[in-house]
């Protein structure tokens, strides 16, 4: 079992995070490649338009310029995420954004995770166990932490996360994580942490069946 990082926490970290909550600095460049799954998943939704008319004209041609696979500064991606958000979608609706938007952005993760999943014993927790790795393929910047709650539940901490501060992002978190662990079981579910989240970090607690 890993130590907590926190001595007030009698819990099983099995992605630890880093330093102290208070002590993570800021995440300042995100992977370009979920902005263009992003906008590529609302335009097939019918948000194309909504989107352009909502962003920041002072870097609009910024985001509309984004290219995949490159990093991009944090004032870019969060002018894309405030420009979703102002479309003020329902819940349900992004829930499936954030699913949708994860199968364009990681085909290869999520390829390796379904061959993954045919072996034998693998369960939620073989994913979980790597969110680090897959964090640090989105994220320059701030951490994500992985307590284990009990047999079939988790809670998935992510901090120094600017983005957290949208709407948008908070729920299409949870349909991401649906997607990554949905691999190995019938049905997962994920609900926000109020009593941890924040303007800069977000936390959730996933269970599945």
């Amino acid at each position: 079992m890993a130590a907590s990082t926190y001595p007030d926490e009698r819990i099983e970290w099995i992605v630890p995070l880093p330093h102290p909550r208070g002590e993570i600095a800021d995440a300042t460049h995100f992977r370009s490649t979920w902005l263009t799954a992003s906008r590529a998943t609302l335009a097939e939704r019918g948000y194309g338009d909504g989107y352009e008319a909502n962003l920041d004209p002072a870097l609009r041609a910024a985001v509309l310029g984004v290219v995949p696979g490159v990093w991009l500064p944090m004032d870019v991606a969060f002018a894309h995420y405030q420009a979703c958000d102002r479309l003020e979608i329902g819940s349900e609706e992004l829930l499936e954004i954030g699913r949708a938007a994860t199968r364009r952005a990681n085909p290869t993760t999520l390829s390796v995770a379904s061959r993954i999943a045919q072996g034998v014993g693998v369960t939620p927790w073989t994913m979980l166990e790597q969110m680090d790795r897959f964090y640090a393929r989105t994220s320059q910047g701030g951490a994500i932490g992985v307590a284990r709650l009990g047999p079939k539940e988790a809670r998935v901490e992510v901090h120094g996360f600017p983005l957290c501060a949208l709407r948008y992002n908070r729920i299409t978190m949870r349909g991401i994580l649906n997607a990554f662990v949905e691999f190995f079981c019938t049905r997962s579910y994920a609900k926000e942490v109020s009593s941890i989240t924040s303007a800069r970090r977000i936390a959730y607690r996933l269970s599945w069946a």
